[in-house]
């Protein structure tokens, strides 16, 4: 049965997105048997994978703008953020992607701090730079974990806060403002840092949460599936089990109703029913041992029956060896007669019989026990 995995990065699709994650990213689980973390951190793996590469890129072609810029730290930062982009990406790629994520998000706030504190003269639009800080917070809610979005946003909260108050090279236009519109100039980047926080924290606790369940509930339903793919198996099982146990047992009947002795091959059924062919078998040839014994048991009732005729009639009873446990018996019989010189068959025909009954007889082979422990069962009757 296909299974089915709701799972959007599980997908696979030729695409140059495809190759940047096989690339940079952690591989895919086996569908069917990850876990929900597994499933997350590939997650987090391909989310970290994009946005570094989208980094990059807006690195790169932000090359230009920084060098007309009046701040030439800005450059510097630009320029340093591409080996930690490259850095975070072979962490990512050795399953590491919360280190990856950790070090970018760092990287990325040390770099915007120092692109403010290097703005000189610090003038008014310089305070636009303030709500680039929200891009940290996006960084560690995405790639670290929910919670460290509010350490982010402590931080920038701070530095805000310090910056405004302490940090020198203002020029008066600022100064100007400072004095009339502090409250209203420090309530709006602090306010966007805590609200940014906020709705990102929600968002990807919820999200999270809500793939959690759906994962459970994916879960549930293989587990499910599986369970009833095992029971139609096991009942299945158990019916060819019973259908060999009930063709065993016809072929045994047959057999032994007709007399014929016919050894039931192993090889046509499974293994956990072999001991109980075993047993059917040695039945089988103990029978034909049961029916030799009969034959010889009735076939030396006939001798000694007609023996007994031949007695009462006056003559010897046997005049040639009858193939039976009787030969050294009458044997010995017939030397006695010839010792004593009494009457009966002639020397040379007792003779004859001595001579014949020399031959000694074959031991007959004793019983074979059954090895192993036999399991009690109902043995139906020969005639159905």
């Amino acid at each position: 049965m296909m299974q089915q995995t709701t799972s959007t990065f599980t997908e696979k699709k030729p695409s140059l997105l495809s190759w940047w994650y096989q690339l940079t990213a952690i591989p895919e689980p086996p569908q069917g048997r990850a876990t929900f973390a597994q499933r997350e951190t590939v997650r987090k793996s391909r989310f970290l994978s994009v946005i570094v590469g989208c980094l990059l890129i807006s690195f790169v072609f932000f090359i230009p703008g920084c060098l007309v810029l009046p701040n030439h730290y800005v450059i510097v930062a630009d320029v340093g953020m591409m080996p930690i982009c490259i850095i975070a990406l072979v962490l990512n790629k050795l399953r590491k992607p919360i280190v990856a994520g950790i070090l970018l998000t760092i990287a990325f706030e040390a770099a915007l701090t120092m692109v403010v504190l290097t703005s000189i003269p610090f003038d008014p639009p310089t305070l636009q730079q303030y709500e680039l800080f929200v891009f940290g917070e996006v960084l560690a809610v995405s790639l670290i974990t929910p919670e460290a979005v509010w350490v982010v946003a402590l931080y920038n909260i701070s530095f805000i806060i310090w910056s405004l108050f302490f940090q020198e090279y203002k020029d008066a236009a600022l100064i100007s403002e400072l004095q009339t519109q502090f409250w209203a100039i420090l309530v709006r980047p602090v306010a966007v840092q805590f609200v940014t926080a906020g709705v990102t924290y929600l968002w990807v606790k919820g999200a999270t949460g809500a793939i959690e369940r759906a994962d459970r509930a994916e879960m549930r339903t293989q587990l499910e599936v599986q369970m009833r793919e095992l029971e139609e198996e096991r009942n299945e099982e158990k019916r060819r089990v019973e259908e060999f146990i009930t063709r065993i047992v016809n072929d045994h009947a047959t057999a032994m109703n007709k007399g014929e002795i016919s050894k039931i091959p192993a090889g046509e059924y499974p293994t956990q029913l072999w001991p109980l062919i075993n047993v059917f078998n040695m039945l089988q040839a103990r029978a034909q041992r049961a029916r030799l014994s009969e034959n010889q048991y009735s076939q030396l009732q006939q001798i000694i029956l007609r023996a007994t005729t031949l007695a009462n009639q006056g003559r010897f009873p046997v005049d040639r060896p009858t193939g039976t446990i009787l030969d050294p018996l009458v044997a010995a019989l017939k030397r006695q007669e010839i010792l004593r010189g009494k009457g009966g068959a002639p020397a040379s025909v007792a003779d004859r019989y001595v001579s014949a009954a020399q031959v000694p007889l074959q031991p007959t082979q004793p019983q074979q026990p059954i090895q192993g422990e036999l399991q009690p069962f109902d043995m139906p009757p020969f005639d159905r």
